[in-house]
């Protein structure tokens, strides 16, 4: 099953609370969003497929990106 929706919709909920001065909630969706590509990362590593792996470290990568920034 496809979730880095899930990812996005965080992000796209972040942006808005930083937008809106909400800099406590910013911070907390900065862990959510990292704790979730984390979590989808390792159901699809457990998946065994090439095409999720790839797609698993690009979606860590990103996640860690956004939560070094902030």
């Amino acid at each position: 099953m496809k979730a880095d929706w899930v990812i996005d919709i965080l992000r796209d909920i972040r942006q808005f609370s930083e937008k809106n001065g909400m800099v406590e909630l910013a911070e907390q969706l900065d862990d959510a969003i990292f704790i979730a590509a984390l979590e989808i990362g390792m159901k699809t590593a457990t998946a065994g497929t090439l095409k999720g792996a790839t797609r698993n470290t690009g979606i860590i990568a990103g996640a860690l990106a956004d939560h070094e920034v902030h």
